[in-house]
């Protein structure tokens, strides 16, 4: 009787261990250029000063069609990935580099979604990691429901229709690396 237990507990266990692993390939997909998150719902920038950097009459829930520029680089992050920390360096770089290059400023807002962070946590990522464009928390992670992907931190270039232009998993090497791609996609 032993044996056959054993041998029951252990079927079980494999098809236990099966389903999950299929449950979590199903799940989240990498996302692609070409995908569309449509006009995306972005809940309430936390400043006006934000609002008005997107170009929005005030801190309120958006879409990607109010923001005032052709295209929008978003990260998704989290502020307790240690991935996303090394990131953040890097990003204020790349912004800095995009609002002094004259051809991109007015084209390519910046926009960082907090995934499963509350404001207070985005409030202080912001201020430790001195970020000067938008964080907003999203904290039911619906932009990573909205791209199938909940990793972070990933780097997305979308244009007005809510086509996904330009996607990048992971930190990047340098801000000079993002900035070469994001200058190819915006025209």
């Amino acid at each position: 009787m032993k044996r056959k237990s054993r041998w029951l507990a252990l079927g079980s266990c494999l098809a236990l261990l099966v389903f999950a692993a299929a449950v979590s390939m199903a799940a989240d997909v990498e996302p692609k250029a070409g995908q569309s998150v449509g006009n995306f719902k972005f809940p309430a920038p936390t400043s006006d000063q934000d609002a008005k950097y997107l170009g929005l009459a005030k801190a309120a829930e958006f879409t990607i069609k109010d923001v005032k520029a052709p295209y929008i680089l978003v990260e998704q992050f989290n502020t307790t990935c240690p991935h996303c920390m090394a990131q953040a360096p890097i990003m204020n770089q790349l912004f800095d580099k995009v609002q002094q290059d004259a051809a991109l400023k007015d084209k390519v807002k910046f926009l960082g979604l907090a995934q499963g962070n509350d404001a207070n946590a985005v409030k202080m990522w912001k201020m430790f990691q001195k970020i000067q464009f938008p964080q907003i928390a999203d904290s039911k992670s619906a932009w990573g429901d909205a791209v199938n992907f909940h990793p972070y931190p990933v780097s997305y270039l979308v244009d007005k229709s809510g086509k996904i232009l330009w996607v990048h998993i992971g930190t990047f090497e340098s801000a000079d690396e993002a900035l070469k791609e994001i200058k190819k996609l915006a025209k």
